[in-house]
């Protein structure tokens, strides 16, 4: 067993020695061909099985400095196994499948379905859009900031987006698509801002300048009006509705701003935003990208973000940004895997340099910042 205070520094070790072993060839004796080959299939089970295993055999009572809250998860399955209700039974679809696993597992077999959930979900749905293609978008999720803290940490918020991204598999059969979605929510509430967006992009905002322009006013709006923007949302969490939050009432006080996240407009996140904005409105406005999904999905992102700008000052507001950011792996890559050629970056070999600056970003945070 890996000792707890260095297993995420032997997940993002081994994750980064595989990448170097399947790149660097083709990045330095050939180009990348996306055919299907042996090869891509080996290394697609690799990944999958890296994520999906270090996620699934965690420590269940690990230390919360390197666990985060594994160990808060550990009690509260335990008391569901024992017969009694918990907290998340306000997530009523999160709550369910917790009850549903405990009748006939323990807890590392919980970890090991969820993290088969988190990371195999969201990968049917890349098979389905991009078939061969489909690993590249799976390797920027893996390495993207957020992807280990919401597989370790936020655990019911990863499930419920890996969720609304397996409803993005069926995009061609609307009520299934919308049901899934509504699953998510019932798994994390805060899912409905993610809803939300998705619904205003297909309804309301269908230009992307429309959705970038909401972006930009947004960054003022929240330097100018922060006050009025915390009242708001707190009275919105705290009244009695199906977006109550108990926690709402530490959000913006200072209990609240004891958080590892919190009360900072925090500029390196909305940089970090932007990356994929950047990228998204290149393909989409300057070289007319015509696909209808990625355009809504970059609408959705872009709208989504913009509302997280508007609740940056609260504690947790990392875990508001993931509401956007977990649709950004799409964002970033598809471009490059598609039949477009995007000029400032020439060629598709430059995928890998996208990828491999996600990954380096990921580990400064982790573990610089």
């Amino acid at each position: 067993m890996i000792p707890v205070e260095y297993y995420t520094t032997a997940y993002y070790v081994t994750l980064s020695l595989v990448l170097l072993v399947f790149f660097l060839p083709r990045l330095i004796f050939k180009p990348i061909d996306f055919k299907s080959d042996t090869s891509l299939k080996i290394f697609t089970f690799i990944i999958l099985a890296i994520s999906i295993l270090f996620i699934g055999l965690r420590d269940p009572v690990g230390n919360w400095r390197y666990l985060g809250d594994t160990s808060t998860y550990t009690r509260m399955f335990e008391q569901i196994k024992n017969g009694n209700r918990t907290e998340f039974a306000k997530d009523i679809g999160f709550y369910l499948y917790m009850k549903l696993i405990a009748s006939f597992a323990n807890i590392k077999v919980f970890y090991l379905i969820t993290g088969f959930i988190y990371v195999y979900l969201p990968y049917l749905t890349f098979k389905k859009w991009f078939k061969d293609k489909a690993i590249y978008v799976l390797i920027a999720f893996v390495v993207s900031m957020s992807f280990w803290a919401f597989g370790i940490n936020g655990v019911r918020n990863g499930l419920a987006t890996s969720i609304f991204l397996f409803s993005l598999k069926y995009y061609d059969k609307k009520w299934l698509m919308f049901a899934l979605m509504i699953l998510s929510v019932f798994f994390h509430k805060a899912m409905l801002l993610s809803f939300f967006a998705y619904l205003v992009s297909v309804f309301i905002i269908k230009i992307e300048k429309k959705a970038l322009v909401f972006w930009i006013i947004s960054i003022p709006l929240s330097l100018l009006f922060r006050n009025q923007l915390e009242n708001l949302t707190e009275f919105v969490f705290s009244t009695d509705s199906i977006i109550q939050d108990e926690r709402a009432s530490t959000f913006f006080s200072d209990e609240g701003q004891n958080q590892l996240v919190s009360g900072q407009f925090r500029i390196d996140f909305i940089i970090y935003s932007a990356i994929a904005i950047f990228i998204g409105y290149w393909a989409i406005v300057k070289k007319e990208f015509s696909n209808t999904l990625y355009r809504l999905l970059f609408r959705t992102y872009v709208i989504a973000n913009g509302i997280w700008i508007l609740l940056i000052y609260a504690p947790y507001t990392n875990r508001i940004a993931y509401l956007s950011w977990f649709l950004m792996p799409i964002i970033l890559t598809v471009p490059f895997i598609s039949d477009l050629s995007i000029d400032i970056l020439r060629n598709k070999e430059k995928l890998i340099y996208v990828i491999y600056g996600s990954l380096a970003f990921t580990i400064f945070m982790q573990f610089v910042i």
